[in-house]
This record gives C-alpha cells, sequence and structure tokens, in this order.
C-alpha cells in the first residue's frame, strides 16, 4: 500500500467508476466508428494526457519526475501499449462492443505464456489448468466468427492483437513499478507521449476535417481515458490489489449495457458461453498471483502498476 490509509470501499468506488470511464471512452471510439481513423482519435487523447499528466507531476513533485534514464523499458512497454490501443479501436468499429471486450480479457492468459517464455517462469498445474479453460473459452467465443474474408473476423482476430499487445505492455511493466521503479505518472506519460507521436505519423494518410459533434466526442474520449486511469491507478492506494484487480472483469457488463442500449447490439450465445470461461481463467491467475506475491504478515502488500495498455 502507498501513505494513504485503507479504505476499501473507497478504493473499490474508484476502481468502479473507472471501469465505467474507460468503458465509456470505448463507447466513444465506437459511436465514431471508422468515419474517423483510429490514429486521429489516439493523437487527441494523448495530447489531452499529456497536458494533464504534466500538470499533476508539477503539482506533486515537480516536472523532474518526469525525467527518465530508463529509455528502453519505456520505448518497448509505450509501443506494445500503442498498438494494444490501436488494434482496440480498430476492433470496436468491426464487431460488437461485448465481444471485444470479452476478447480482450485474454491478455492475463498471453502474460503467463510470455512469462514463462521471456522471463524463464515456472507455470505450475493450476495455471496450465486457467490456460486450458481461458483457450476453451476463446475458441468458443471466436470460433463464429472464423470465417476468413469477412470484417468480423478480422475484428476478432484484430481484438486477439490489442490482447496479446496488452500482455506484453504489462510484461515490461513489471520492471519498471513498485519499489524503486518508475513512478506510476512517469510510465504513463512516456505511453501517451510515444501514442501521440505514433498517432501523429497517420496523418499522412489524411485525416478528414470533423464536425463540431465529432470533434466533441473525440474531446470526450481522450478526457475520459486520462480520468479512467488516473481514478484506476488512485484506487489501489486505497485497497489492496487482490481486492481491486478482479473488478475488471465487471467491464463486460458494462459493455453489454452499452452495446444494448447504444449500438442495438445482443451478444450472441458463444460470447455467453465463452466469456465466463475466460473471465474464470483470469481470475484463477490473478488469485495465484497474489498468493505467490503475498508478503508477510506485517508487510503491505506490493501495488502492481495499474496503468494498462487500454488507457
Amino acid at each position: 500500500m502507498t501513505s494513504h490509509h485503507v479504505r476499501p470501499v473507497l478504493g473499490i468506488t474508484l476502481k468502479l467508476t473507472s471501469v465505467l470511464l474507460l468503458a465509456s471512452m470505448a463507447a466513444c471510439v465506437k459511436w465514431l466508428g471508422s468515419d474517423v481513423p483510429s490514429g486521429q482519435i489516439i493523437f487527441v487523447r494523448g495530447l489531452i494526457s499529456i497536458a494533464v499528466l504534466a500538470l499533476l507531476a508539477w503539482r506533486i513533485e515537480g516536472l523532474h519526475l518526469l525525467k527518465t534514464a530508463n529509455w528502453r523499458s519505456h520505448a518497448l512497454r509505450s509501443v506494445s501499449g500503442t498498438i494494444s490501443m490501436f488494434c482496440l479501436f480498430a476492433a470496436l468499429t468491426l464487431i460488437p462492443f461485448a465481444d471485444v471486450t470479452a476478447i480482450t480479457f485474454t491478455a492475463p492468459m498471453f502474460l503467463t505464456v510470455l512469462a514463462m517464455l521471456f522471463l524463464g517462469e515456472r507455470i505450475h498445474w493450476y495455471r496450465w489448468t486457467a490456460l486450458a479453460i481461458g483457450f476453451a473459452g476463446v475458441v468458443i467465443m471466436v470460433g463464429p466468427y472464423l470465417t476468413f474474408g469477412s470484417g468480423s473476423s478480422l475484428g476478432a482476430l484484430v481484438a486477439l492483437g490489442a490482447a496479446v499487445f496488452s500482455a506484453l505492455a504489462m510484461m515490461f511493466l513489471r520492471g519498471m513499478s513498485g519499489a524503486g521503479g518508475e513512478h506510476p505518472i512517469t510510465i504513463t506519460f512516456y505511453f501517451s507521449l510515444t501514442s501521440m507521436l505514433c498517432a501523429a505519423l497517420t496523418a499522412a494518410a489524411g485525416w478528414p476535417m470533423l464536425s463540431a459533434e465529432q470533434w466533441l466526442v473525440v474531446a470526450a474520449a481522450g478526457l475520459l481515458g486520462v480520468l479512467g486511469q488516473l481514478l484506476m491507478t488512485l484506487s489501489y492506494s486505497y485497497a489492496e490489489a487482490s481486492t481491486i484487480a478482479p473488478l475488471d472483469y465487471t467491464n463486460l457488463l458494462v459493455a453489454v449495457l452499452y452495446g444494448y442500449f447504444l449500438f442495438g447490439e445482443i451478444p450472441g450465445l458463444s460470447t455467453w458461453l465463452g466469456a465466463p470461461l475466460v473471465i474464470a481463467a483470469g481470475l484463477i491467475i490473478l488469485w495465484r498471483e497474489y498468493r505467490r506475491a503475498r508478503p508477510a504478515p506485517g508487510r503491505p502488500e506490493p501495488v502492481p502498476s495499474a496503468i494498462s495498455s487500454r488507457q
């Protein structure tokens, strides 16, 4: 925990609010659809995030908080997160909201595999079981989309890509946060800067002139994104990570509601059958991670980074 007093109700409230805000950001992106390029949205979002984070850094410790010597780790984390965001935004324009959300819940599964391959972590039977359960859920959810050549097939595969690159970003984050590591604001600042610069490159393909209403929604997406990530980070200061992290899965409920009421989408049977398996796999992995990392009695629980590629 941080220096804040432990206030689990406040932590849970902040986390649930952040879930709502980030889901609202995704709803803005989906509403804009293919009429507004993802790069244009991400550029505005990055610009807003940089301004807000620089102001926060200045108020907390001064702008020297943003200094870093860890450029390689920032580059790996930021590029991975940026690709994940591009994939997420693209998937939202191709397949239903709830389906995108459910598929991106596979990120903890991919993180487990990546940690085994690149960090040398051992995977015991419970995590193999979780991976098997989650894989079955993925097959059930993605299977109906695999009529290759259709936009829905591409949407499912791009959503899986978002989960893979999100897992890569989380893997790189492991060595950047925590005791003696980079401040969350510093990590998020360089992610926002990287995503903004990468998005600016897409302007060469041509950005359309937006209507006043579209500009308002783009700006709302940027503001909702940065507020959501900040509240998510703050929530870990008031409650244990083992209490806070599983609340991410409430995002599926919000996505179902937004999909139905805003876009007239009803998740198919495959999503209802597959998503619980993927969520169960993620919860098993989370439970084991926190059991393994739990400190000795009397010592505070380590706070994992709350910054994800959904920023």
